[in-house]
Formats: structure tokens, C-alpha cells, sequence
């Protein structure tokens, strides 16, 4: 009997998360020093702080997590994507938002894939939102609830020692921190 229709899937888009338990102490640390040493640098970033880029060697605090975001990335990205060779952090940087501070939306071009540890936060650090690149002809349709076929956002409300993974061409940002405490995060790309 023939098939009345067919679903073909034309290209797919994952975020890969993992809850790690990590002792963050080491990189506390390391950027209360760093911190009063370090050149801010402004990227995404509107308000808050950002370090200068780590490439191989990377400071010896980040090596166990480094380790881990690798081991990840096997497991996952190397079979979904069946890829050849080996995968592996190419550079990385840590962001502390303060109060008000946030992330403008923005990609991270030529690499990969990127990803974000999030090392502190709390319920109102702010959330870390994802944009749909189709573009999308949301007024014309109304839709009973939003869903990955008609979404143009989606937003997580990351948890410490949450490890978030996705390909670099997906445009993200992270919302404005209403908490009066940082939101640390280690940030890379692959």
C-alpha cells in the first residue's frame, strides 16, 4: 500500500546539554585575580566583563572542564555529525555580568561549533536565548501553542555547571542579569 505522505527532515539543528559536577573553586580563583590584571575586552558583551581569548595552553583552572567538554563532544557531536579527526576547544574566554549587564545577539563565525559552562548564576542571572534563523512569517498564522516548527526563540534558564554545546551559526544572546550576584561564564569555541 502506498504511503498517503512522506515527512523528510531538510536539516536539523541540536543544542547539546550536560549538567557537570565540577569544583569551581580554582577558577574563582583565578579571576578574582585575573580580573584586576586583565585587559576588559568587548565583544557580545554590553556592560560586564570579558577576558582576552586562551588558546592551547589554556589556564591550568580549566583543563579538568576542558577535559570534560571534550569527552562531551565524542560522545555526541563527533557521531551525530560523523566527523573525522579529532574535535576539540580551539579558544575560550570567561564573562562575569553584574547586575544589568547582558549579551547582544550574535553568532560566532568561522568556527564550528561554540558552547557556554555556566561556573555561577541563579534563577534571575538572566536566560540564554537562541534565535531561529528562518525567517519567519509569524504574523500571518496564528498557532496554538510554539513549538521547534514555528518558534523563532528559545530560551533556557541555565543552571551552575550546565554545559551547553551548538553549531556557531546559530545567532543567541543571554538576557539582561536582574540578580545582584555575577553570572560567570566560561565560553568557547570548537
Amino acid at each position: 500500500m502506498p504511503k498517503k505522505h512522506e515527512k523528510i527532515t531538510l536539516f536539523k539543528t541540536d543544542l547539546y546539554a550536560k549538567k557537570l559536577d565540577m569544583d569551581h573553586t580554582k577558577i574563582i580563583k583565578y579571576l578574582k585575580k585575573l580580573e584586576k590584571d586583565a585587559i576588559k575586552v568587548t565583544a557580545s558583551n554590553y556592560g560586564g566583563w570579558h577576558s582576552h581569548y586562551y588558546f592551547d595552553p589554556f589556564p591550568s583552572c580549566v583543563e579538568p572542564l576542558n577535559k570534560e567538554i571534550n569527552k562531551f563532544m565524542k560522545q555526541t557531536i563527533h557521531k551525530d555529525f560523523d566527523i573525522r579527526g579529532d574535535l576539540c576547544v580551539h579558544n575560550s574566554w570567561f564573562i562575569i555580568n553584574k547586575k544589568g549587564d547582558f549579551n547582544k545577539p550574535h553568532k560566532h563565525p568561522p568556527y564550528t561549533f561554540s558552547g557556554a559552562y555556566y561556573i555561577q548564576c541563579n534563577d534571575n542571572s538572566g536566560e540564554l536565548i537562541f534565535q531561529n534563523q528562518a525567517e519567519m512569517n509569524n504574523y500571518a498564522v496564528h498557532y496554538n501553542n510554539f513549538n521547534e516548527y514555528n518558534s523563532k526563540d528559545f530560551y533556557i534558564k541555565p543552571e551552575v555547571g550546565q554545559l551547553f554545546i551548538w553549531p556557531a551559526w546559530v545567532e543567541h544572546y543571554v538576557t539582561p542579569n536582574l540578580s545582584n550576584s555575577e553570572r560567570i561564564v566560561y565560553s568557547f569555541n570548537i
